[in-house]
């Protein structure tokens, strides 16, 4: 003998049901705080290997610039150094967030790091050879450190995933 309506039962797995999906949405819609590096990473990757084709079709060497705020890149022409800001891709860009540490590794040893904000930014030249020398930047913002690869082609691009 049933009535119309629903069960005690019924109703509360509907809200249970309603609780998981709520908590689920909630829990997904938090951003991770790893990934806002992980992507500037990527960026940077990309940047680099589109800085290196560019010093080979200008025929002019092109260097990256980094600091604890963001990075550049630079020409020199004639002695004089000029941030390239004409340029669509390569102007200069600020971090999301302030990074608390960078460093260059060339060939396995670390050339260059950076602690300080009021340090003077760090300077790596992009070759203009088809083969060039390996190189690393790890940039860290106190959530994650994420290291980012040149290698001997002149492509950038993430090495090892953000980290704790």
């Amino acid at each position: 003998m049933r009535t119309d309506g629903f069960t005690l039962l019924e109703i509360l797995v509907v809200l249970v049901l309603i609780g998981v999906l709520t908590s689920l949405i909630s829990l997904s819609s938090v951003p991770d705080p790893r990934r806002a590096i992980a992507e500037e990473a990527q960026r940077l990757g990309l940047l680099l290997t589109m800085a290196s084709e560019e010093s080979r079709v200008r025929q002019q060497p092109i260097s990256w610039e980094g600091d604890l705020h963001g990075y550049r890149f630079v020409t020199e022409t004639g002695g004089e150094r000029q941030l390239m800001n004409d340029d669509d891709l390569l102007h200069e860009r600020s971090w999301q967030q302030p990074l608390t540490l960078l460093t260059i590794t060339q060939d396995g040893q670390v050339a260059q790091t950076l602690l300080s904000p009021e340090a003077p930014p760090l300077r790596i030249p992009i070759a203009r050879e088809w083969v060039q020398s390996r190189w690393k930047i790890e940039i860290a913002d106190g959530n994650a450190d994420v290291t980012v690869v040149f290698d001997e082609n002149g492509i950038g691009h993430v090495a090892s995933a953000p980290q704790q």
